[in-house]
């Protein structure tokens, strides 16, 4: 199927040269970076000392550094965000008169710098309206805080990448979306939590000294270093406290930590992103107070020196681990019943008139509610440098304009130098609309104060090439409220870049050598007719999807878009030759099966379509050809919906196959994958023929090669070769991950090989006879993955019938064509064969044997001749094994549930809550081909083997039967004869109507379990409750 908007690898190839070559070498360009918290001009509340509103200007006075008043302002009202180049001071310093400022009216530019001194206070309450979710409701590019900040409202507020919290920061009912721009709050203070999160997953917050109160089912997702930290918890509600491990050190990873009113309702958490704890111990210090060490899997520990526990509560000696369905693991009390409200406890009590406080404070002031955006097009920055490219740190080069087009004199501005982030009330344009002259603008030095607006004109292109300097990472090192793109913008840098919340991007915006670190604050792209180019970049996160509304976006170089695609007839374009990924999610499915209006270009063996971790997991993938030539993929999903995209245009001489293959990737969800091109050599591997010993990559049509036949040796000569490029997919097991065997010179036998011979795991080797998979034969010290390579070309070569080879001196098999040829480019020298799909039973040199029985002498074999084979790789420890397999319930509403009582034999039961009608059986979860050995031909990770399930209510025992009859049930295997099932570690059970009084048992048939890998389940299983 033709498309208008199709681009050709060669065009590809040919973006990414032009924006690699834009604004030429950056060495020209200066890469000192700015920051305006320049306590030059300050705005200063003026308003009554018994609180006012924010948003009337009647409050706020705008004073110069003498101290006099400044009158003329561009732009009104005239408050903060409407003079974004003056810092914005609540009381004064020193102040002794207590006065309260509300902001309950969202304002979407960010201050330049805030101030809130000693006896003030300031309450954001603000709130998004109308629907509207761009941006920030209030936003400073960093703040000091010697009073009081009420954050109290459930949308985003960015307190930006510089910080002095040394007065009380409270976050009230927020999910996690206060945000700091580093991720480090510098608290000589106190920060208080009620009903919120701080930190994510993805970016744990940072506390470096202070006091942390939680309270009301607050969370702390932390790297707590040992600055002598105090956190306060309310014995009498849930609050968790996650810590990430990867700081630790020499001394054990000690927190210098003093944690206070620590209950049974108290839960530590363990990020999933460190490595797994396997004991968590409370041992009593002389004081009274207790130490927990938490020890992890990989030697270390987590240790809380200082526990001092709420009146009455007594810790277990050992606490227990468990997975906690998002995050990573939890350290809990499940031993003790809880017997106190703790309502007499002192910490329950101090808290618990904070958080009445921060109700109180504010709630008589009557403040606007009316937002303000200040994209007004008033006062205006104009590029007057040179048009053929220009430094953007030049004051030379910038002229500014007031809204009647006449020229403001630079030199009026105070601070240095006067550019635009010098003077953010004002917008920035590079170039003017209807520009036909080229210009080129490039930053090259770190601005981390945020314009009002950007305006990229027709001809013109903006390149950011700014990175952080020494060592600092905090904030944007480039960032816009938001933009309108009718040139070109290149992002060429791996530091972060703000983009901001409302945009308009029509022309090109490319994005190079950056790791999801382009934020658009409302995670929209409004790519009406425009093109989004990624060149070895990602677009998007897993916690926020990318809205592409419209336009073209070309991947290419190993690029990756995470994506919420809507049907506004997008056209993806992907580089065949590279591997790049394309990630839905289908939280916006909708009645006609979320048909995504996407049209996809170029697909080949090397496009990935995933599905993220947040979605539905899908249960199978499918192609049919449609009649002009495209191709519908229709990803089915375990909930019963599906994502269709109806048109996918495939690469020149590439077919897809009908069905492909799921994968978890480790990381972010599944990969809808061609893995078909399974066995094939390496570079370098050297093929027998009539000639000599020549390399696979040499080796063309009508090269005739010596080949065994019934023990004879003759000739054949060679009718295709397919070669294809791999890159590994890091973080999946060694097989499947795509990692190349290396069977090491003498591996088999003295000179067999009689080199080091490179093969992908599925190529098999004839042994006695019959053809067996070379990953069944790793060994890991004579045979083994080869993870140096992580990028390399591969080769199949096929005779008219599959015959046996001679490759290094072994004996090993040519392409047999099951089906994948079309996975591969042919050279030119090839025609393209038309031929039956051919099978291992009918057609195979040799027979295929994958029974242990056979394999498992071969590969003992093979082993214990290692010691003699020279350059064998290191032994990898043991591995530690259990039978355990750790069998609970998870419930919808996020709740584990023990067994109550398991027979030595087959039944395990269950105290199920009313209400409850479907659970999850959580478990280890291991392949049997890794915990006991490659002989054995089985990859599937295994959970348990399930029989009959029973529920008992009210004296009534009811059988459920869904998982022996419905083949798409999430999270277990292929249906089996005789009533028995295997789950993978997290299977869905719907256990029927759910009583609405009483609790149920429910009894499970256990027939089989284990062994497990207690380092590689428990991660494995973590990471698929995570994606339930």
């Amino acid at each position: 199927m033709s498309n208008n908007n199709a681009v050709s690898p060669e065009e590809l190839a040919q973006i990414a040269a032009d924006a690699a070559a834009a604004g030429g070498d950056t060495s020209q360009y200066s890469s000192d970076g700015h920051n305006f918290h320049q306590h030059d001009n300050a705005w200063r509340w003026v308003g009554p000392a018994t609180g006012g509103d924010w948003s009337d200007p009647a409050n706020w006075e705008l004073q110069d550094p003498r101290g006099n008043s400044i009158s003329d302002i561009t732009g009104s009202p005239a408050v903060p965000q409407s003079e974004q180049n003056a810092d914005a001071n609540v009381g004064y310093y020193g102040n002794t008169t207590p006065m309260t400022v509300v902001v309950n009216a969202p304002y979407y530019n960010q201050i330049r710098s805030l101030s809130v001194w000693q006896n003030s206070t300031l309450k954001i309450t603000a709130n998004y309206q109308n629907g509207d979710t761009n941006g920030y409701v209030f936003a400073t590019a960093g703040f000091e805080n010697y009073g009081t900040i009420l954050v109290d409202t459930a949308a985003k507020v960015e307190l930006g990448g510089i910080n002095s919290q040394g007065g009380t920061l409270t976050i009230k009912n927020n999910d996690g979306n206060v945000v700091f721009d580093n991720d480090q709050v510098n608290n000589g203070g106190t920060i208080n939590l009620i009903n919120a999160s701080l930190g994510t997953t993805a970016n744990p917050i940072t506390v470096a000294g202070g006091t942390v109160n939680l309270q009301q089912n607050s969370t702390l997702v932390a790297n707590l270093w040992g600055e002598g930290t105090t956190i306060n918890v309310d014995p009498s509600t849930v609050n968790t406290i996650y810590v990430n491990d990867r700081y630790a050190n020499n001394d054990g990873n000690a927190q210098g930590t003093t944690i206070n009113g620590v209950s049974e309702n108290t839960h530590f958490g363990i990020l999933g992103t460190s490595s797994e704890p396997v004991a968590a111990d409370y041992t009593q210090n002389s004081d009274g107070s207790y130490k927990l060490v938490i020890s992890l899997e990989d030697g270390r520990s987590i240790t809380y020196p200082t526990v001092n526990m709420a009146s009455g509560y007594t810790p277990p000696a050992h606490a227990q681990i468990a997975a906690d369905g998002t995050t990573g693991w939890l350290i809990e009390d499940q031993s003790t019943v809880p017997g106190s409200s703790y309502t007499d406890d002192t910490t329950h009590q101090t808290l618990a008139q904070i958080a009445t406080d921060t109700d109180t404070t504010g709630a008589g002031i009557a403040a606007s509610s009316d937002g303000h955006n200040y994209h007004e097009h008033d006062g205006s920055w104009r590029w007057v440098g040179p048009t053929s490219g220009g430094d953007w740190s030049d004051p030379n080069n910038w002229a500014l304009y007031d809204s009647s087009n006449n020229r403001i004199p630079t030199e009026d501005i105070t601070g240095s130098p006067a550019i635009p982030q010098a003077e953010q009330n004002a917008d920035v344009n590079v170039g003017y609309s209807g520009s036909t002259t080229p210009s080129t603008v490039v930053v090259n030095a770190p601005y981390y104060n945020q314009l009002r607006s950007l305006s990229v004109w027709q001809d013109s292109t903006l390149k950011i090439t700014a990175n952080y300097q020494n060592g600092s990472s905090d904030g944007y090192v480039f960032a816009s409220a938001g933009f309108e793109n009718y040139g070109t913008i290149i992002v060429d840098t791996s530091a972060k870049v703000e983009l901001g919340g409302i945009n308009s991007q029509s022309g090109t915006l490319t994005i190079m050598n950056n790791d999801g670190n382009v934020v658009f604050d409302n995670g929209q792209v409004n790519n009406g007719g425009g093109t989004v180019n990624l060149i070895n970049a990602t677009l998007g996160t897993t916690d926020t999807p990318i809205t592409v509304s419209g336009g073209t976006v070309n991947l290419q170089q190993g690029s990756t878009i995470l994506a919420n695609l809507w049907g506004e007839s997008a056209t993806i374009n992907v580089d065949p030759n590279t591997v790049n990924t394309i990630y839905v999610n289908d939280r916006y499915a909708n009645n006609d099966g979320n048909v995504q209006g996407a049209v996809i270009n170029n697909v080949s063996g090397n496009t990935h379509f995933g599905i993220l971790g947040t979605s539905s997991e899908p249960a199978s993938a499918n192609y049919t050809k449609n009649d002009d030539g495209s191709y519908t993929l229709v990803i089915k999903l375990t909930n019963g919906r599906s994502i269709t995209y109806p048109t996918v245009n495939m690469a020149a001489g590439y077919a897809p196959p009908a069905q492909t293959s799921i994968v978890t990737d480790g990381t972010t969800g599944w990969l809808i994958e061609d893995t078909t091109p399974a066995a094939c050599f390496l570079t370098g591997v050297k093929l027998r023929t009539v000639s000599g010993d020549v390399s696979v990559e040499d080796i063309r049509k009508g090269d005739m090669l010596l080949v065994q036949h019934d023990g004879r040796e003759c000739e054949k000569p060679v009718v295709w070769v397919g070669k294809n490029r791999k890159i590994v997919s890091a973080g999946l097991p060694d097989d499947e991950a795509g990692y190349p065997v290396r069977v090491l010179k003498d591996a088999l036998a003295e000179g067999v090989p009689y080199q080091d011979m490179l093969v992908t795991s599925e190529h098999c080797l004839l042994m006695d006879g019959r053809f067996v998979p070379v990953r069944m034969l790793v060994n890991g010290t004579s045979i083994f993955y080869d993870r140096t390579l992580t990028t390399y070309e591969y080769y199949h070569v096929e005779t008219e019938d599959h015959s046996v080879l001679v490759a290094d001196g072994v004996l090993t098999e040519s392409y047999l064509d099951t089906g994948n040829r079309s996975s591969f480019v042919s050279d030119s020298n090839v025609v393209s064969l038309h031929s039956r799909g051919k099978t291992w039973a009918a057609d195979a040199a040799a027979p295929l044997e994958v029974r242990a029985d056979f394999v498992e002498p071969l590969f003992r074999a093979l082993a214990e001749r290692a010691g003699v084979v020279a350059g064998t790789a290191p032994e990898a420890q043991d591995r530690h094994l259990t039978q355990d397999a750790e069998l609970s319930l998870l419930t919808e509403a996020g709740s584990f549930i023990r067994p109550v009582r398991q027979t030595k034999g087959q039944m395990v039961s269950f105290m199920v809550p009313a209400g409850v009608s479907a659970v999850r059986l959580v478990s280890r979860a291991s392949r049997p081909c890794d915990v006991i050995g490659p002989f054995v031909d089985d990859r599937r990770t295994l959970g348990v083997l399930v029989g009959s399930v029973m529920v008992l209510h009210a004296n009534q025992m009811q059988p459920v039967t869904t998982h022996l009859t419905d083949a798409d049930l999430s999270g277990w295997h292929g249906l089996e004869q005789g009533g028995v099932r295997w789950t993978n570690g997290n299977a869905v059970l719907p256990l029927g109507d759910a009583p609405t009084q009483g609790v149920s048992m429910l009894t499970l048939q256990i027939l089989a379990a284990g062994p497990y890998d207690v380092k590689q389940d428990s991660a494995e299983t973590c990471r698929r409750i995570m994606q339930k």
